[in-house]
């Protein structure tokens, strides 16, 4: 007599997931031949439509898209999908009610959502905005968001008001708990190790978390010291960034993350020598420059002003009003300088011009 638990879903996830299921009972579940609840199978079916086999796979995937919009929506909202179905599901079914209802699930990972946030309509990129426990927990998103071919103006709006006022917080000693989302990362790198094929991994890439801009500034300086800012989580380095060295915000100023670099220029240590190498860096972000010109209190220093005039990167409206009131000396350095945009040169020459 056999004793033996048949496997449940779960089960046969976590085997596909390690290699371990054989191929004649993939094959079926991929078919939807298996006894288990249909719930079960939907799990099955988006796991397996990364299946190293690409015939198997290409099954799966069509018995997913295969099914009404109605019961993939049903099976979101009473039947929860583990983390790395949701993930698989969105590579299949892209239709905005299903984002929708997966950008705002309790099971959705951290990785997933971020995919979403770079991809996603606005309907779907609203409810990313509003859930600010996530976005506290992972900071990413709001990159992301920005690099969302789609987003509008009032997304950004939102992200910018976002960003402000978790500075505020974290100025005023008010942090919110930051909480993580739960993790599909090693879900995914063990499908790769078994050579899945994720669907639409090159049209749709799980984003990047490393900060190359940062880790180019490091080794440039030659700190090994503050290799440990590698290391550490946006959290952490808006953190640093508020709290930190002044060599620790010369490095995080680099960083590709806005929320990183207004969170140096919000740090309450920061001095006015400091903003004046920002202001004359040219390997800084454009961003940085916009925000150190918006300051009305660093622009009544003269060698910020000027810096930010002889900085290729100040946009030239910005050039345009800083220009009168720099000295005779500094104009002429700026219209000989071959570096700076031809139209700030020339706004220098013209007033050369009138001086004379």
């Amino acid at each position: 007599m056999n004793d033996r638990k048949p496997l449940s879903g779960a089960d046969l996830i976590a085997g596909i997931v390690k290699g371990q299921v054989p191929r004649q009972v993939r094959l079926f579940a991929a078919q939807g031949l298996l006894p288990i609840s249909r719930e079960e199978l939907l799990s099955l079916q988006c796991v397996l439509s990364s299946d190293p086999n690409e015939e198997l796979a290409s099954v799966a995937a069509e018995s997913v898209r295969g099914e009404e919009l109605s019961t993939i929506l049903d099976w979101l909202r009473d039947h929860p999908p583990e983390s790395i179905v949701l993930d698989q599901l969105i590579r299949v079914r892209d239709e905005e009610a299903v984002w929708a209802l997966v950008a705002g699930h309790s099971n959705v990972s951290d990785e997933t959502l971020r995919v979403i946030a770079k991809n996603a309509s606005p309907m779907v990129q609203d409810i990313i905005i509003t859930n600010q426990v996530r976005l506290l927990g992972c900071l990413e998103i709001l990159d992301d968001l920005r690099a969302n071919p789609q987003v509008n103006q009032v997304v950004l709006r939102r992200i910018r008001e976002f960003e402000e006022e978790f500075i505020e917080k974290v100025l005023a000693e008010e942090e919110a708990a930051a909480r993580a989302g739960p993790s599909v990362e090693d879900a995914i790198e063990a499908l790769h190790a078994i050579g899945a094929h994720i669907p639409k991994e090159t049209s749709m890439p799980y984003p990047l978390t490393e900060d190359e801009e940062l880790e180019d500034a490091i080794r440039k300086a030659g700190k090994s010291v503050h290799s440990k800012l590698l290391t550490m989580s946006v959290h952490e380095r808006i953190i640093c960034a508020l709290r930190g060295t002044r060599e620790e915000r010369s490095l995080l100023i680099n960083s590709r993350n806005r929320l990183i670099q207004r969170s140096v220029l919000a740090c309450p240590k920061l001095s006015d020598g400091e903003i004046e190498q920002f202001a004359a860096s040219r390997s800084i972000a454009q961003e940085v420059i916009k925000l150190i010109a918006a300051n009305t209190r660093w622009l009544r220093q003269y060698p910020i002003m000027s810096a930010l005039a002889m900085n290729p990167k100040t946009p030239v409206y910005t050039a345009k009003s800083i220009l009168p009131r720099l000295n005779l000396r500094d104009k002429m350095r700026v219209s000989r300088d071959r570096n700076l945009p031809p139209v700030t040169r020339k706004i220098a020459e013209k007033l050369l011009d009138t001086r004379r």
